[in-house]
């Protein structure tokens, strides 16, 4: 068992929105809250990553552990 999903989008074989969509689309772990973290800044990635059921996006170029902290109390 899981409580949260802290994933990267650029992976080997399959991406963290492909993730993300499967976990969403799984019904044992649809509420299962997921954290995308990436390098990926666009508007376009945020949204896409969203729209995929992503709970919280963060960018790495403006990672700060305490943010993370904080995503992860909000959400569990």
């Amino acid at each position: 068992e899981f409580d949260l999903v802290v994933s990267d989008i650029e992976m080997p074989r399959m991406n963290g929105f492909d993730l993300t969509a499967r976990i969403r689309a799984d019904r044992k772990l649809k509420d299962l809250p997921v954290v995308l973290v990436t390098a990926l800044d666009t508007r376009e990635d945020r949204e896409h990553g969203i729209d995929v059921g992503a709970n919280a996006y963060i960018v790495k170029s403006s990672f700060e552990q305490s943010n993370l902290v904080e995503v992860v109390k909000r959400l569990i």
